[in-house]
């Protein structure tokens, strides 16, 4: 015998906007994160070359 799904067909339309607000910020989060990341990784890497070949 199948189990009945227990999550409804429709979710409130208020539900979906909500996951979509928290998706965008979520996703800008790691947007600016890795961008920021990545400015510390090449600050980093400037910094090693500029010692390593330091007279």
């Amino acid at each position: 015998m199948p189990k009945k799904s227990r999550t409804p067909f429709t979710s409130p339309q208020r539900d979906h906007v909500t996951s979509d607000l928290v998706s965008w910020r979520r996703l800008a989060s790691v947007a600016l994160l890795t961008g920021a990341v990545r400015h510390l990784g090449a600050l980093l890497a400037g910094i090693a070359v500029t010692w390593w070949q330091h007279d």
